[in-house]
């Protein structure tokens, strides 16, 4: 005759339940309490030992399962539990004060069962002793205490699992999940069963709420150290062309701080702040690699007017753009450094060749910062962003102090397009506060746009494509001895006299 399984149904916890059901393939979507697991599985009649073979094979099973696997599976129980809510998800403010108060009271009650111990010990020695009658006296005491203990441990545990998943659900981020709705059901159903509910539903709905915030908290700290492998990885792949990841790796620490200390709110913020880091220490390096084109092909084209030779730069740098755009950032960086190495070392040589090239490129470098950095410094009082010529000066100088014409050649010919990017863009500030004029009508010879401006010093500039050109001013001819065939004009008759024309400098 098939055995009653019941008697130790009822001590399984509900994931054991599941498990069994899962093994022998029962239909358990309509459950939502222990109890319905119970007599659902106990409806098929199965034996004592078919449900233990059941679960040391699902045991095997679990022990090969992947990390990964369980934080999906643990996803998919949520959404399952969230589709079917089996308690409203709030109380009402009057029982939320009621249980606050409740919750409290018990957590000061915490159980000892030192004088059930004590007292089963005396049982014990009297019965040694041959004192059954005593034996049994002491017996009944002890057995009073221990049931009196036990019913205060059993409020005293629900209490503490109320109060640590409450906190943990306050704790828990906002951005973070679906899990936020199931547990508040759990939740309120503990709370309203803690009140006044029977010690059999208070078991339940309590082993639900456990259940479901280990699980939560699970499927959080799986996913956030899932994210911060990744941005760990992210960070590696950074560093392997350059970027500086001093900072992100700084919030790194802090972030794991907060995660040793159980603060898991602040972990995954902390976390989010790093990789926000992480992104911006990208942009400025990219925002590097970019600038470094320019000054890769100024040094090209240095090496060019020195007569060097360098056929494979211009190829190497289209191919490192090609590179920069596809996102390969290290193989750009390789490409440009390969260009500047050759074209640097062919400059060199044609300055070995012909010495009066290094005289020649480190006096024009000491005349473009002389050159320059008024201007400079006039638009970093107007508030333009001169922090890259700036930094190109103080690099000119080192390569001047170390009479390094390669260097200083290539950095000041850079200086010299920044520059005039910037003296534009000033330019065009003190056209908007009246300090240059604009000259009506008057079209720019290069770019034939209305956009000439009156410089001091008889100079006119385009403030579209930057052209400038001087206005001169012919004078006229000195007088001459007239030819004797040549007709006097009589006197008192009107002299007509030769107007003086300007000309065009470009």
């Amino acid at each position: 005759m098939t055995q009653d399984p019941s008697h130790f149904l009822n001590e399984l916890p509900i994931w054991k339940l599941k498990v069994i059901a899962k093994q022998f393939s029962i239909d358990t979507s309509e459950c939502r309490y222990k109890r319905d697991y119970v007599n659902t599985i106990k409806s098929k009649n199965l034996t004592e030992s078919q449900v233990r073979a059941a679960l040391a094979s699902a045991k095997k099973e679990d022990a090969g399962a992947q990390s990964d696997t369980e934080v999906r599976a643990i996803g998919r129980e949520l959404e399952e539990i969230a589709a079917k809510p089996p308690e409203p998800a709030e109380l009402p403010e009057n029982e939320q004060k009621t249980v606050e108060r409740h919750v409290d009271e018990a957590l000061t009650m915490k159980p000892t069962f030192f004088e059930v111990d004590s007292t089963t010990e005396q049982a014990l020695n009297r019965m040694i002793v041959g004192d059954y009658n005593q034996a049994i006296r002491i017996n009944r005491e002890a057995r009073m205490k221990c049931l009196s203990s036990f019913s205060t441990f059993q409020v005293y545990s629900a209490a503490v699992s109320i109060r640590a998943a409450e906190e943990l659900l306050s704790k828990m981020p906002a951005d973070r999940g679906i899990v936020d709705p199931n547990l508040r059901t759990a939740l309120a159903a503990a709370k309203r069963a803690f009140i006044n509910g029977t010690p059999r539903q208070r078991e339940e709905t309590l082993e639900n709420l456990e259940e479901l915030a280990s699980k939560a908290f699970t499927a959080f700290i799986s996913g956030t150290e899932k994210e911060e492998a990744e941005l760990r990885e992210l960070l590696a792949d950074y560093e392997s062309f350059g970027t500086r990841t001093e900072e992100p790796r700084r919030y790194l620490e802090i972030a794991a701080g907060a995660k040793g200390a159980f603060e898991i709110a602040q972990y995954s913020t902390i976390l989010a702040e790093a990789r926000k880091q992480a992104e911006l220490a990208k942009e400025i390096r990219v925002k590097e690699i970019e600038n470094a084109f320019n000054l890769v092909k100024a040094s090209a084209a240095e090496a060019k007017d020195a007569g060097a030779q360098v056929p494979s730069a211009e190829v190497d740098l289209v191919e490192a753009r090609r590179a920069y755009d596809d996102g390969q950032f290290k193989k750009a960086i390789e490409l440009l450094a390969s260009v500047e190495r050759a074209t640097d070392a062919a400059h060199l040589q044609q300055i070995k060749v012909h010495r009066e090239l290094e005289t020649r490129q480190l006096e024009r470098a000491k005349a473009a910062l002389i050159t320059f950095e008024p201007i400079l410094r006039e638009a970093a009082g107007q508030g333009i962003d001169v922090q890259e010529p700036s930094s190109l000066t103080l690099m000119i100088r080192g390569a001047l102090s170390a009479k390094d014409p390669v260097a200083a050649a290539k950095l000041s010919r850079r200086l010299s397009e920044l520059t005039q990017a910037v003296e534009l863009e000033l330019d065009r500030k003190k056209a908007e506060t009246g300090q240059i004029k604009k000259i009506p009508s008057a079209k720019c010879g290069k770019c034939g746009r209305k956009s000439l401006y009156e410089l001091p010093n008889s100079v006119q500039k385009c403030l579209e494509c930057g052209h400038t050109f001087s206005v001169a001013v012919e004078s006229s001819p000195p007088p001459q001895a007239m030819p004797s065939s040549q007709t006097v004009a009589p006197a008192g008759a009107p002299q007509t006299e030769k107007k003086k024309r300007g000309f065009l400098r470009w």
